[in-house]
C-alpha cells in the first residue's frame, strides 16, 4: 500500500459530530468508504474544521482528487472547490480553470428566474 492510501473499513460510520452534516437521511447507516463520494462532498462543502480535520485523516490523498476531479469539481462552490483542490495538490493551472468552471456555473443559477 502506498503512504498516500489508507485501508478503510467498509463497515465503519461517520463519527457522531459528523451527523449533522447528514440531517435529511439516517446519518448511523452513512459507511466511511461506501458512501465515500457523499461524506466528501457533504464536508467539503460544510463541515467545521474539525469535519475537515477528520477528512484529511480518513481519505487519502489520490482519494480526495479521485472525487475532485470525477464530481467536486462540478458540484462544490467556487470556494470549497478551490480550498480542496489545493489541499489535494492540485496544480495552480488546474485548480483555476476549476475554479472558472465553477463561477460559471454558479452564475447560471444567479440568472434563473422562477415562474
Amino acid at each position: 500500500m502506498r503512504t498516500s492510501e489508507k485501508k478503510l473499513d467498509g463497515n465503519l460510520t461517520v463519527p457522531g459530530f459528523l451527523f449533522p452534516l447528514f440531517w435529511d437521511c439516517r446519518p448511523e447507516h452513512v459507511q466511511v468508504d461506501i458512501h465515500a463520494d457523499f461524506v466528501m462532498a457533504r464536508v467539503m462543502e460544510r463541515g467545521t474544521w474539525e469535519a475537515m480535520r477528520w477528512l484529511l485523516r480518513t481519505y487519502s490523498k489520490d482519494r480526495l482528487i479521485s472525487f475532485l476531479e470525477k464530481k467536486g469539481r462540478r458540484t462544490l462552490p467556487p470556494r470549497e472547490l478551490n480550498y480542496w483542490a489545493l489541499m489535494a495538490g492540485i496544480s495552480r493551472a488546474k485548480r483555476e480553470d476549476w475554479a472558472r468552471g465553477a463561477r460559471e456555473r454558479a452564475s447560471l443559477w444567479s440568472e434563473r428566474h422562477a415562474h
